[in-house]
Order: C-alpha cells, then sequence, then structure tokens
C-alpha cells in the first residue's frame, strides 16, 4: 500500500487556474515588449525591495532604467471597470457584477520606489535618478478613465505603455545604479505536474539550490520502487520535498518533489537585496 500510495503521488495533477495564468500571461508578453524597445535602457521583472519598516519584502511588477529617469511599473489585468475611492483604494466592478476593493495601488507602489531609492542612495552615496509612478492596465476588456491630475501616477494600456517608452531618452543607467538593481532577488518558482506555477521563497532545500527539471517513475516503479529523479543528480524516494513560504498563503508547507516537475530559483541576492 506504501508504495501504491507514493506512485498515486507522483501521479496527481494539479492544473493552473484560469485567471491566473491569464494575468502571468500577461505580465510576461508586457515585460518582452518593454524590453524590446528599450534600447540601453535596463528592464528588469518582479524584483524584490527588503523592507525595513514592515519586514518582509515588496515586489515591483516592472523597473525600467536609464541614465536619467527610472519607471516604477505596477501591472494590472483587470477586466470590467474600476473607481478609485476617496482614500486613494481601487474599487474594481467585474464583467459579472461582483466588486473587488484593491489597496491604494498608486500609494504602495510608490513607496516601493522610494524603498529602493533609500537603498540605492545607502549604497552608493550617489543621487537617485527622476522616478514616475506607472499603472499599465493591459486587459482590453477593462473600461477606465485617466487618472485624476493630482494622483502620483500615470496610467496606461499596453499600447500606450509601449509608446510612452520609445519616446523615452533610452540612456543606458550610470553603473553604480545598474549595480544596485542586479542586487535584488526575484521569487522562487515552482511548476507542479499539471502546468500549476507556484511562487514564493524556498525556505528549506535539502540539496544545493539549482534550476532543476524532476520526472518520476512510472507503472514500473510500482515493481522496481517509486522515484523522483532530480536533473541534478539527486533521487528522491519519499514525499519530502522544499519547505516553502507560497505567494498569498500564511506561514509555510513542504511541497514534496512528487508533485513537482521544475524547480527555477531565484537570482542570488546581494548584501542590500
Amino acid at each position: 500500500m506504501g508504495r501504491f500510495n507514493q506512485w498515486i503521488q507522483r501521479r496527481k495533477k494539479f492544473p493552473p487556474e484560469g485567471h491566473v495564468v491569464s494575468g502571468r500571461l500577461a505580465e510576461f508578453r508586457l515585460f518582452k515588449l518593454a524590453r524590446a524597445v528599450s534600447g540601453k535602457a535596463m528592464v528588469l521583472e518582479g524584483i524584490r525591495i527588503p523592507d525595513p519598516v514592515e519586514g518582509g519584502r515588496r515586489e515591483i511588477d516592472m523597473v525600467i532604467a536609464t541614465k536619467d529617469l527610472i519607471l516604477f511599473v505596477e501591472q494590472k489585468h483587470w477586466s470590467g471597470t474600476f473607481i478609485i475611492k476617496e482614500d486613494g483604494k481601487f474599487l474594481q466592478t467585474r464583467k459579472d457584477g461582483s466588486h473587488l476593493e484593491h489597496k491604494n495601488i498608486i500609494e504602495w507602489t510608490s513607496r516601493k520606489g522610494e524603498l529602493l531609492q533609500q537603498i540605492h542612495e545607502k549604497r552608493s552615496d550617489e543621487p537617485f535618478p527622476k522616478s514616475k509612478t506607472i499603472l499599465v492596465f493591459s486587459n482590453s476588456n477593462l473600461d477606465w478613465s485617466p487618472l485624476p491630475k493630482n494622483s502620483g501616477a500615470e496610467a496606461y494600456n499596453e499600447i500606450d505603455f509601449i509608446n510612452m517608452i520609445e519616446k523615452l531618452d533610452l540612456s543606458e543607467p550610470g553603473a553604480e545604479l545598474k549595480e544596485t538593481l542586479c542586487g535584488f532577488g526575484t521569487w522562487d518558482t515552482i511548476h507542479l505536474n499539471g502546468g500549476k506555477t507556484i511562487h514564493g521563497d524556498i525556505l528549506e532545500y535539502p540539496f544545493e539550490k539549482r534550476n532543476c527539471r524532476i520526472t518520476h517513475t512510472g507503472l514500473l516503479g510500482l515493481i522496481t520502487g517509486v522515484k523522483s529523479n532530480i536533473s541534478t543528480g539527486e533521487v528522491v524516494n519519499d514525499l519530502s520535498g522544499p519547505l516553502v513560504s507560497v505567494v498569498g498563503e500564511d506561514g509555510s508547507r513542504v511541497i514534496p518533489f512528487a508533485h513537482i516537475s521544475r524547480i527555477e530559483f531565484s537570482n542570488p541576492k546581494k548584501d542590500w537585496g
């Protein structure tokens, strides 16, 4: 029964959630488009800034840095409509009529940019370039009006955002700013059997942290022994796995190697990241 249960666990499928896939594909598309038109500017996706006040790290969807300007980009793939309430929160009305209240994403994105600025100025002892907070609403199924002039941000659809980038002076950022930006980590990414993707921090990992693919024994494993073969050379024959703090979940949990098809680790962080 033990061996059969091990085999069943390796056959479990975790299909992706439709809205998550749609949003992630939109993020990937925008990032690729931005990089394609950004010349010598630096374009980074999903960098995570340490927050000394509230603890943890704060993710910026995209950062575009030139010699004299840096853009902090927050992308939303909402559908339906939204209004901005008096307290700055965004109230979205979905196509099905349901409502969803979002935090003040302008203030929140600006704060993350300020954290990055403080780290850079402390690390390099040089001034930070002019910065802008940018919102990109990438879903054509969202009806929205321009932001108020005093909102503290600029907002674009996908096409207008790319057009705006093309009109910038896309000169290369200075060496110190490039070093600062490259010192932040991103998320660890775990791909489950069946296509679902999980982002988070891998807190404990039993082997050397190297990107890997994982394959699992088929029917023959019921006779010869059930295994998960990791492309870095390790073999796992139980339901152990990395301890992960998953984005959007409280606490942490073990994700068995039996459920995983691929792992991509965050880029190494510098001291300030």
